[in-house]
């Protein structure tokens, strides 16, 4: 078997994910907020809560991308890294003398205000001796003296230092204050689907299945960008109940409004632009000339913008094709009203292309109408470039001839 490349080792992958799986994690508990309540990223902790009675919730997160026989992520060990080590910095914290926690009466107030939660996408396991110490201590099942006994075991039967140095800093706090600490200790394991979650509560308020990925493709690109306006403008990221609800209730109040959404669909362009009909018809117009691939791209893209959304909405059952054909009539009288006034009462020799381009421009300005929702400009574009592109209509006096 061969070793491993230092470029495998060093890998960017595993932090990229790690990190990912932080902000995802963030993102589930500013969808749950409730009124009154701050969530922070790399605040006060990984994520933390802040509530309106003065209580925090700290949260450490630890991915793992390890998977075990059955492919599951691996468990949290007796011996795991990942979790003594955020024991060692929650008992730091709790004892900060930058904070002004040096004395035990300052040490036990912040603990017994503040709730400690590790979550992992590894698993909960019964062979985990200090888990199930843990848990035995907060039922009432094992003393704090006999937890504290179980710690001081599994340091013995440690060889590693730096874990040993781990669970020095659990061992040093006042019995007191571990005992508060140990009291408000929680672990969140498994959680590997952390993007279901997110979607999971948006469901929750009362957005439809048809309509959740929507709301989270929306608020998820959005918080990210306001995120990164906010680190690059030297600030820290809390976002409080209130402003979440300012910022972001437009994405859920649009997707409970019963209206069409329409969705940004990345453009699968053709190979050659120029092979379009639609194109062609601009181009013997002199609307757009024959080398500028910069129009001919953002006419196609607004051309698949409204193809793939009527498929999309179709396939969805929000539209049935008599919605389409109706749209397609409107478009086509409206198209013919313009032809009409072009060429009524004008010999037909000579350059059309000026009265073909009034056509295309006074088209261009009119917005089109599906399912009693007025269309975007940009999608209403396309759907007239759809239609010239079969070509259903056209911008010549002679375009049947020329284009069918």
């Amino acid at each position: 078997m061969s070793a491993r490349s230092r470029v495998d080792t060093t890998s960017a992958e595993d932090k990229s994910i790690g990190f990912d799986y932080q902000y995802y994690y963030f993102l589930d508990e500013l969808l749950k907020l409730k009124s009154g309540q701050v969530v922070g990223l790399e605040v006060l902790d990984d994520v933390h809560v802040e509530r309106p009675d003065g209580g925090h919730l700290l949260i450490q997160l630890k991915h793992t991308v390890q998977r075990n026989a059955q492919d599951l992520p691996i468990n949290l060990t007796t011996m795991d890294s990942d979790l003594w080590k955020s024991l060692s910095n929650w008992c730091k914290v709790i004892v900060d003398p930058a904070e002004g926690r040096v004395l035990i009466p300052a040490q036990l107030a912040f603990v017994k205000k503040t709730e400690f939660l590790l979550a992992s996408n590894k698993s909960d396991s019964d062979k985990n001796i200090v888990l199930v110490s843990i848990d035995a201590f907060k039922a009432g099942a094992k003393t704090h003296a006999e937890l504290i006994a179980d710690i001081t075991s599994i340091k013995a039967q440690s060889k590693d230092t730096t874990i040993q140095g781990y669970i020095d800093d659990v061992l040093k706090l006042d019995p007191a204050v571990s005992q508060g600490f140990f009291s408000h200790l929680r672990f969140a394991l498994g959680r590997d689907q952390v993007i279901e979650g997110c979607k999971k509560s948006i469901a929750e308020k009362q957005i439809d299945a048809s309509r959740i990925d929507d709301v989270f493709h929306a608020v998820d690109s959005e918080v990210r960008q306001n995120c990164f306006a906010t680190v690059k403008a030297g600030n820290k990221i809390t976002i409080s109940f209130d402003d979440f609800t300012l910022k972001y209730r437009r994405h859920f109040d649009k997707a409970r409004s019963g209206g069409l959404l329409f969705r940004k669909f990345p453009p699968v362009l053709p190979d050659n632009l120029l092979h379009q009909t639609f194109i062609r018809q601009l181009v013997d117009i002199s609307d757009v000339s024959e080398d500028n691939i910069e129009f001919h791209t953002r006419f196609t893209t607004r051309r698949l913008y409204f193809r793939d959304n009527m498929e999309r909405l179709i396939q969805d059952g929000d539209i049935t094709q008599s919605d389409i054909d109706e749209l397609e009539e409107e478009a086509f009288v409206i198209w013919e009203g313009k032809f009409l006034q072009a060429y009524s009462g004008q010999p037909s020799a000579g350059d059309e292309s000026e009265s073909a381009r009034s056509i295309v421009a006074d088209l261009r300005q009119k917005k089109l109408t599906l399912a009693s929702q007025e269309l975007p400009i940009g999608m209403s574009n396309g759907g007239f470039y759809d239609l010239s592109d079969r070509p259903v209509i056209g911008w010549l006096r002679n375009w049947k001839d020329r284009y069918r």
